[in-house]
C-alpha cells in the first residue's frame, strides 16, 4: 500500500499517471489517496487545497482514468466524496489516533487535548465542536481519517447506493452536492504549542517521579 496526500500544484494529468504506474507497474495492493490539509503546524499553508479545488482536481482526475483499473484503498463512497457528489460530515472518532501523549482529539490533524483512554476520548471531547461549518479549522478539510469513516457508515447503509457509484463510476459532470454553509462556524483556537509545553513538563515531572521512587527503594534495599 502506497499512501498519496495531493497538494494544489499538483495537476490532473500528473496524478493519472502516478495511478497508472502505481497500480500497473509497481502493482501496489491499494492506494491511499487523501487532499493536503492545512494544519495548523504545517510551514507551508498556500500549498493545500480548499474543498473547491479539492472536488475539481479529483473530478479532472477521474475523467482521465478511462478503462484504467487504480487500486484504491478506500471505500467507493468516500472517493465519490472527494469529487462532489457526497456532501458528508466527518467522524473523527472512526480512526482515532493515540500517541505518548494519549487519545489525541479530536483527530489526527488537530491537536487539542488529550485523553487517557478511549472511553475518555468518547465521553467527554465536545465532538459538535468539530467539522466543517462548525470550527474554522475544519473548513477545507476533506481528509480520510475523518471523512473514510462516514462513508463506510453510508456504504453498509445503503449498499444498493454504493453499488451503483462502483458499477456506473464516479460522476464528473453533473452538479456537484450542496457545500456544508460555513457562515456559522466559530472561530479557531490556535493551542497547540501551550498544550505541547504542558504536556511535555508533566512527562517530564512522572519521569521525575518515578526516578525518585527507584531511587527510594534502592536506597531500601541496600539499608
Amino acid at each position: 500500500n502506497v499512501n498519496c496526500t495531493l497538494f494544489d500544484q499538483m495537476n490532473a494529468d500528473e496524478a493519472a499517471e502516478f495511478f497508472n504506474f502505481a497500480s500497473n507497474d509497481l502493482k501496489v495492493e491499494g492506494i491511499t489517496i487523501s487532499p493536503g490539509y492545512a494544519y495548523e503546524r504545517a510551514p507551508n499553508q498556500e500549498h493545500f487545497l480548499n474543498r473547491t479545488k479539492t472536488k475539481q482536481l479529483f473530478r479532472d482526475i477521474f475523467k482521465r482514468q478511462g478503462n484504467n483499473k487504480w487500486q484504491f484503498s478506500q471505500s467507493v463512497l468516500f472517493m465519490d466524496f472527494l469529487a462532489g457528489n457526497q456532501q458528508y460530515q466527518c467522524m473523527p472518532w472512526g480512526n482515532p489516533t493515540r500517541n505518548i501523549f494519549g487519545w489525541q482529539r479530536p483527530c489526527y490533524l488537530l491537536s487539542e487535548g488529550y485523553a487517557d483512554s478511549f472511553d475518555a476520548l468518547m465521553r467527554e471531547t465536545r465532538w459538535d465542536d468539530y467539522g466543517t461549518g462548525r470550527y474554522e479549522k475544519c473548513a477545507n478539510c476533506m481528509v480520510h481519517c475523518g471523512y473514510e469513516a462516514t462513508a463506510v457508515t453510508d456504504v453498509t447503509s445503503h449498499p444498493l447506493k454504493a453499488l451503483g457509484v462502483f458499477l456506473k463510476g464516479i460522476e464528473t459532470e453533473k452538479p456537484m452536492a450542496p457545500e456544508i454553509p460555513l457562515d456559522k462556524q466559530r472561530p479557531a483556537e490556535f493551542v497547540f504549542e501551550g498544550l505541547i509545553k504542558t504536556l511535555s513538563q508533566k512527562k517530564a515531572e512522572q519521569e521525575a517521579a518515578l526516578k525518585s521512587e527507584q531511587g527510594a527503594k534502592t536506597t531500601s534495599n541496600a539499608a
